[in-house]
């Protein structure tokens, strides 16, 4: 049966689509976002085919899940996440043969336990925690507690910081890498990702000056405005955090008369991240969504005003 193995293109997607090339050996790999699933979905043919580490997109619901249906018929679709649903959607409503879900694990545990052969179990942890579930799942602590740390942090740096310094649509790369995890092999014995994340920790390095002197401050919300190529939005609204100490910081890119949000938030803050930007993005002719502490959004840039406001406004009303 030919495979088709749809992910995102970050570390917890990378390893999600190793252990799954690893129990379906010679799949295609296809790297996607959630506002682009439905468009690269249609270019897909195969008898099966796993999704992994893929927001729905509130915008795309629906004429995802009708594509979901038409290739019913034809195909398996596995469905596997950890990002909160749209608004008024549950599990049950995904057209898909098998949906396995988990807000409180990685894409890539998820993954091993519902496809993975034993040898992958270390991919599996690199993704977790490459995705900041570090000691969060009974998974991760139990694999660790007869591992050493610092060993397991260093190929899970490696790799997270390899890919960071990485074009995002260098797929080719990305296919390589996935081809030689789903084979065992461990980031810090491939020297080319060695070299990339010395460059990508060195680059960090210097987006934090970067954001030192470019973040503003605007009514409770930390703000780096166009982010410029070679630094990450949702790095610089991380960073933002600890240069202000506000409790929500935002790293912005224009691309195509559109604006790109990503949003980080302090821990202690109660703002929902994904259900604000799910709510808000739509009225301003966007999409969003995420997870609870770090979350995005797409939305046409004559409208960055009026979403910066509402934004504000929800600020506002939490003490923090």
């Amino acid at each position: 049966m030919k495979t088709a193995i749809v992910v995102h293109g970050d570390s917890d997607g990378i390893c999600s689509a190793a252990i799954t090339l690893n129990r379906y050996p010679g799949s295609s790999i296809w790297f996607t976002h959630p506002v682009g699933l439905l468009g690269d979905l249609k270019n897909v043919r195969a008898e099966r085919i796993v999704i992994c580490d893929l927001a729905i997109s509130e915008r795309e619901k629906d004429d995802l899940f009708e594509e979901f249906l038409n290739r019913s018929s034809t195909s398996e679709i596995i469905y596997i996440d950890h990002h909160p649903l749209p608004l008024n959607t549950i599990a049950g409503d995904i057209p898909a043969s098998h949906v396995v879900r988990d807000l409180t694990k990685s894409a890539s545990e998820l993954t091993f336990t519902y496809l993975g052969r034993p040898e992958m179990k270390l991919i599996a942890l690199f993704g977790a925690i490459s995705d900041y579930y570090t000691d969060s799942t009974a998974f991760v602590k139990t694999t660790l507690d007869v591992l050493d740390k610092r060993t397991i942090y260093l190929e899970a740096g490696l790799l997270s910081q390899a890919l960071g310094m990485q074009g995002r649509r260098d797929y080719d790369f990305k296919r390589k890498l996935v081809e030689a995890l789903s084979k065992g092999v461990m980031p810090s014995s491939r020297p080319d990702i060695v070299r990339k994340a010395v460059a990508g920790t060195k680059r960090e390095w210097e987006a934090i000056e970067y954001v030192r002197g470019s973040v503003e401050t605007i009514d409770g919300i930390g703000l780096v405005r166009n982010v410029p190529r070679g630094f990450s939005p949702n790095k610089s609204a991380k960073l933002a955090l600890g240069v202000t100490g506000l409790p929500l910081c935002i790293g912005t890119r224009r691309k195509k008369g559109h604006i790109d949000f990503s949003a980080r938030k302090r821990s202690t803050f109660s703002l929902d991240l994904n259900v604000t930007f799910r709510t808000i993005a739509p009225r301003f002719g966007g999409s969003g969504g995420g997870h609870p502490t770090a979350a995005g959004a797409r939305i046409p840039q004559k409208h960055f005003d009026e979403i910066l406001e509402a934004l504000q406004k929800e600020v506002e009303a939490i003490p923090y």
